[in-house]
This record gives structure tokens, sequence and C-alpha cells, in this order.
């Protein structure tokens, strides 16, 4: 969805100014990190500057919600297979991404065309926007890594 604009996280070097960087060179690598975490499809700074494309509905459709393993995941395994050809993980963000298998949060940090690439097992993560007791708050759901099967 995100369209070619100027990311601020490849520009935040050029922004702080030289004797900062010299005292303090761990400050542009936060900064970077954080306008990653920002900037990434769907996150907060990515909707404030791309609402245009996300208000338009015809953006919206042929949104792709689940995709299948092709093979076994084991608790150490940190790529991720879906199905072995075409592009079975179209629609899911390319890079920073979420996704849940049975019950286990994964974050990946990239993905190919049937690869979830350097994932992060048993993450933690908002799971529903509306708790069953109290539809006003959100869900925020803990998970530990566990085995997965083919065709989970």
């Amino acid at each position: 969805m995100s369209v070619d604009r100027i990311k601020f996280q490849n520009i935040v070097e050029s922004q702080v100014p030289d004797y900062v960087r010299d005292d303090f060179p761990l400050l542009v690598e936060f900064l970077k990190q954080y306008y990653v975490s920002q900037e990434n499809e769907s996150g907060t700074y990515d909707l404030i500057q791309n609402i245009d494309q996300y208000v338009k509905v015809d953006e919206l459709s042929n949104l792709v919600t689940s995709t299948v393993l092709s093979d076994n995941v084991s608790y150490t395994d940190t790529t991720i297979r879906t199905a072995s050809t075409g592009n079975f993980t179209d629609g899911f963000p390319n890079r920073d991404g979420l996704i849940q298998i049975d019950s286990e949060i994964i974050y990946y940090e990239y993905k190919t065309d049937t690869t979830f690439e350097n994932c992060s097992r048993g993450f933690s993560a908002v799971t529903s926007y509306e708790s069953t007791n109290a539809p006003d708050e959100l869900v925020f759901t803990e998970s530990e890594a566990d085995t997965h099967t083919s065709g989970a």
C-alpha cells in the first residue's frame, strides 16, 4: 500500500548536527531504529504520511489475511516457508510484520514471495481491537515459541 516516499529513517542522520553525532554516536542509531518502528507499513507514522492511500476503498480490496505453511516449523526456526510456488506472502507487510500461527505470534524482519525471514518467535502484540468484556479495550496477547505442522 505504501507509496514511494522518502522515509525519515533514511535521512535522520543528516538532520542531526555534527557536534551531536560526535558527542553522542548512539543517538543517530537510536533515532533510526525509532523511525523504523514508526514507518513500517500500517504503522503510526506510515498512516499519517500515507493517509491518502489508506482512505481509498479500492486500495483495501484483495486484502490477504492468511496463507498456509509448506513445511513443519520447529521451536528454533527463523525462516517460515509458505506454499512452494507463487507469491503466497503477497498482501503481508514487506518489512517488520507480524504473523500468527495457531496461538503463537511471530515477528518477521522481511519477506520473500514464499518465506518470512529473520523471525523472532514467541512475540507479544495486540490481537484484537475489542475485548469480550470491555469492547472499548484492545486485546494484548503474549505468546511462546511452539512447533507447527505443514498446512497450518
